[in-house]
């Protein structure tokens, strides 16, 4: 197949989302959105909707462990390698108060809801069941590893863990697909109307609450994390899992979780924890904006090599 055909396949995996992203935005510019639904909005997909996202695709597709454990084990090493690598690289040119929140927006990625979604429309939702616990093992370590990063302790982690909506659903599902037991049709389809919710809204909301405002200062620093996000650290992720011979549908899910712009709870713990709130929204602005570009050019470019 020729080059066009595979961008035009890429798009069909980004644009989508690109398109919803530009619809919060247009929405919020316009009056139709404000503040308020958009934190309604963000309640209801993490708390019910996208939980029942999780828990639909882990129970009814089960995975084998020889699907995920691999994959599980080399993202792992791989991010808590890019944590060392880039915190401890950051104080040569970054003020010590900034190398923190820096590493995390370099390293967290929105895989909860843009990995999700770019895994439904470049596969098919058999997908979602691997994509699901990969999401919810990388939560756990990139919780962990922000706290540790922005304070150097781990009070209260855990109990926040186990409290995760996200991980609950997924444990569910996992402990609902071991025991072969069919989902009832009147709860598959109850949680699938509720689950379909999660990312025409979760979108919408993502690009309602992008802080323009914040573009206005730390654009080397922010422009510096952006690449790392997008461009050096899925590269060269994908490029050592290549390597080592992890190809397919998990080389597909890893470069597309690693591939995705930093999350919005960067932002969060960044604002309580270290007063750096500013730097992580301009961060996360960037590589919302710019993600769609390099998402499809990756595609392309393991597409063209018969690598996914």
């Amino acid at each position: 197949m020729d080059i066009l055909h595979h961008f035009s396949a890429a798009l069909t995996v980004t644009a989508p989302l690109l398109i919803i992203l530009l619809a919060g935005i247009a929405f919020r510019k316009s009056g139709i959105l404000d503040s308020a639904f958009v934190e309604t909005g963000n309640k209801l997909v993490f708390g019910v909707a996208l939980p029942c996202l999780l828990f639909l695709s882990v129970a009814t597709h089960p995975t084998s462990d020889s699907q995920v454990l691999p994959l599980i084990i080399f993202a792992l090493v791989a991010t808590v390698l890019s944590v060392v690598i880039v915190r401890g690289f950051s104080p040569l040119f970054i003020a010590k108060d900034q190398c923190g929140v820096f590493t995390q927006c370099a390293f967290r990625g929105n895989m909860g809801i843009i990995g999700i979604a770019l895994c439904l429309n470049a596969y098919d939702e058999s997908i979602l069941a691997i994509a699901a616990i990969y999401v919810a093992v990388l939560t756990i370590s990139y919780n962990i590893l922000a706290v540790l990063l922005l304070s150097n302790s781990c009070k209260n982690i855990f109990k926040s863990l186990l409290k995760n909506p996200l991980i609950i659903a997924i444990v569910l599902g996992l402990v609902w697909s071991e025991s072969k037991v069919p989902v009832p049709d009147i709860m598959h389809t109850s949680l699938s109307y509720l689950a379909q919710l999660t990312l025409p809204l979760a979108l919408v909301c993502i690009g309602a609450s992008l802080n323009w405002q914040s573009l206005r200062a730390n654009h080397k620093l922010a422009f510096t994390a952006t690449a790392l996000k997008l461009l050096v650290l899925p590269a060269t992720i994908c490029f050592v899992a290549i390597m080592v011979g992890i190809k397919g549908n998990a080389l597909g899910v890893l470069f597309l979780m690693m591939g995705t712009p930093t999350a919005a709870s960067a932002y969060v713990m960044s604002k309580q924890m270290t007063g750096q709130g500013n730097l992580a929204a301009e961060i996360i602005t960037l590589s919302t904006l710019l993600s769609p570009i390099t998402i499809t050019l990756g595609l392309v470019a393991l597409n063209y090599l018969s690598l996914i």
